[in-house]
């Protein structure tokens, strides 16, 4: 596994995937111990200083706003939101910058059996399922299925509120907790999307009432989680608080102004958020 100090030669070797220039070297590089090229981002396992996991996800030569400064801020809001998350970093690299996300299905050297919602769902790719469903799945099959169901449906109000629009069932995991039962894993691969690249329709649709991204059809769909109204209410409270000023947050992991702006419609869920 490449060390953290090898960062400037993995994040050329990306850029060299990325404009079909690579050497078999930068594919040894990337590839290391068999970590996948996977998904639309490019990425590579590395070895942290203190000898933990992460996956070094790297900025691509045509993009036109920060990719790594939106998913950390992301991370960085969701925390604040009171969602369990990926522990998540910048690193600057030669002036570019590459987001660190620890992995959390590691304890030490033993790793821990991990299921996307797809498999938890027993699907395949092309299948389509809703929030629902993955909450029934819950009720099946989770170690404490009310926290878990409860945590899932803030995740969704915070994907309303943020556009995390890339919430494919491949994006929501659970690990193996003890007498075949799991756990809801922590929240991952969290981007918020402007309006001006995608419209604000969920890639898993909360309820069979539509894919928008809308704090109602959440609001309908509440029971499902275990959720009272005012339970509800109060967790959608929460998660605007936790955005409010999101922009300062933003600032604090040295987002340039253009960024903030190009990232600004991606919060306008809610005129609290958009302060």
């Amino acid at each position: 596994m490449p060390p953290l100090i090898r960062l400037p030669a993995l994040i050329n070797a990306a850029d060299a995937v990325q404009t079909n220039t690579e050497t078999a070297e930068d594919l040894r590089l990337l590839l290391n111990q068999g970590s996948p090229l996977g998904g639309a981002r490019p990425k590579s396992a590395v070895e942290d200083a203190d000898g933990s996991l992460i996956i070094a996800k790297f900025p691509k030569p045509d993009d036109d706003r920060s990719i790594p400064h939106g998913e950390v801020l992301a991370m960085t809001l969701a925390r604040k939101a009171g969602i369990t998350v990926a522990d998540a970093r910048l690193q600057d690299v030669a002036g570019r910058p590459v987001a660190l996300i620890k992995r959390f299905d590691r304890n030490g050297d033993r790793r821990i059996p991990f299921l996307s919602a797809m498999s938890l769902l027993g699907l395949n790719d092309g299948d389509e399922a809703t929030y629902i469903d993955i909450a029934q799945s819950i009720r099946m099959y989770s170690s404490a299925p009310t926290e878990d169901l409860h945590e899932l449906w803030r995740r969704v109000v915070f994907n309303v509120l943020t556009s995390n629009l890339d919430d494919h069932l491949r994006n929501h995991g659970f690990l193996y907790d003890q007498q075949d039962k799991w756990r809801l894993s922590p929240a991952y691969d969290l981007n918020p999307v402007p309006i001006e690249e995608k419209a604000r329709e969920l890639t898993t649709w909360i309820s069979e009432e539509g894919p928008e991204a809308d704090l109602d059809l959440a609001r309908n769909a509440a029971p499902y989680f275990a959720l009272k109204n005012d339970q509800a209410e109060a967790i959608i409270t929460e998660v605007m608080a936790a955005l409010k000023g999101w922009q300062n947050t933003a600032r604090q992991l040295r987002m340039s102004a253009m960024d903030i702006a190009a990232y600004a419609s991606a919060f306008v869920a809610s005129p609290d958020c958009a302060q």
